[in-house]
């Protein structure tokens, strides 16, 4: 396998889409089986894809609009990241599937079932979803209803810089918003692994009452009171701070925790979150110095550094929120993974909006976490 990535900042949508593909393509002596491409809301979205997919000629593509650029330089808030890709025994199919926000789950399972037509037996997905979506969890279970454990998953939402607007997803059929772009890729060794250094901070909590997004009652109170009080009481002016250093975390059986990040308060004191929790669920108020969260970094490139000998490529997808609260510390953890798995390697990705991988066999939803695929 051989692979090559590029990055462009210049502000232009054309400029930006052609010096960035152009860059990737120098490193590639055949045309890409695979093009990943990720973009900043920024720019005219079909104006970059349109740059990138003439170069392209047949290739697959794949990716969507987020948070930021995830490159070796740093994270380029405005900017287009492309990594290619092509190898002997290769496959790749794509899905472009509308209306996320719909049917969460039949959408997932219509996706699955349009990349199971390839073929394909044994591969990666990649999940490129809106991440706005009301549903996500339920489009993932979908999918993975379609495939099923003989794949593994990787992915993460699409977004935009906190505007909560509008989103884009990208394969080589073109660009659409609110919709679900994903990929099966076969032919080639991929490890996936994840993590994210928060730890259990209190005692368990038990979620009472919530809907969706929207917890109201914890331990039989008030979500905030509940959440105040795990923390020693906070001001509610000051909810925004204390959410993005103290999320919840909900444990499986392995001990692993599934991280659901809050991000605002509600004027009856129910908390709304990035991604969804059921009632019953039981979960801790987490914590993390930001070291605990580089050094999980590390772990996890070293972990899949030990599975594939001499890679080729580093895909990060890592979680707006984890970038917003580590600031400038944020590339000591992207440097750290590139100084392990090698800095000739190419490294790209972006900031997501929701991660998605897997613990076990099963795909879940995170939040404030780090997937890395190492090819």
């Amino acid at each position: 396998m051989i692979a090559a990535g590029g990055y462009s900042e210049l502000k232009d949508s054309v400029d930006a889409g052609e010096q960035a593909i152009t860059n990737a393509l120098t490193g590639m002596n055949k045309d890409p089986d695979l093009v990943f491409l990720f973009t900043t809301d920024s720019y005219n979205q079909k104006k970059v894809f349109n740059a990138v997919k003439s170069r392209i000629g047949n290739s697959k593509l794949v990716g969507f609009c987020g948070g930021g650029i995830i490159t070796p330089k740093g994270v380029l808030n405005q900017g287009v990241g492309v990594l290619c890709c092509s190898g002997d025994k290769m496959e790749v199919k794509t899905s472009l599937q509308k209306n996320v926000e719909e049917n969460s789950f039949q959408v997932g399972k219509s996706a699955g079932q349009e990349l199971l037509s390839s073929g394909i037996k044994k591969g990666t997905v990649f999940i490129f979803p809106e991440g706005f979506a009301s549903h996500l969890s339920h489009l993932i279970q979908g999918m993975y209803h379609s495939l099923g454990p003989e794949y593994k998953y990787a992915g993460g939402g699409a977004g935009d810089n906190l505007k909560f607007f509008k989103t884009f997803q990208f394969t080589e059929k073109g660009v659409e918003s609110g919709a679900l772009a994903s990929a099966l890729v076969g032919g080639i060794d991929l490890e996936i692994y994840l993590g994210h250094g928060w730890k259990p901070k209190k005692d368990p909590m038990v979620i009472t009452e919530s809907e969706g997004k929207k917890v109201i009652q914890i331990n039989g109170i008030s979500a905030f009171d509940s959440y105040s009080r795990q923390l020693g009481s906070i001001d509610k002016d000051n909810f925004s701070q204390y959410g993005m250093k103290y999320p919840l975390g909900f444990p499986d059986l392995s001990g692993n925790y599934l991280i659901r990040d809050p991000i605002n308060l509600n004027p009856d004191n129910s908390i709304e979150f990035v991604s969804e929790i059921p009632k019953n669920a039981v979960g801790n108020v987490m914590e993390g110095e930001i070291g605990d969260l580089i050094k999980t970094a590390g772990e996890i490139a070293d972990q899949a550094k030990s599975k594939i000998e001499k890679p080729k490529f580093i895909l990060l997808f890592d979680c707006i929120s984890r970038y917003l609260l580590m600031q400038d510390k944020f590339q000591d953890e992207v440097e750290l993974v590139h100084q392990k798995i090698g800095t000739e390697v190419p490294l790209i990705g972006a900031l997501t909006f929701g991660e998605v991988g897997c613990y076990s066999d099963v795909p879940l939803l995170h939040n404030k976490t780090m997937v890395m695929v190492l090819g």
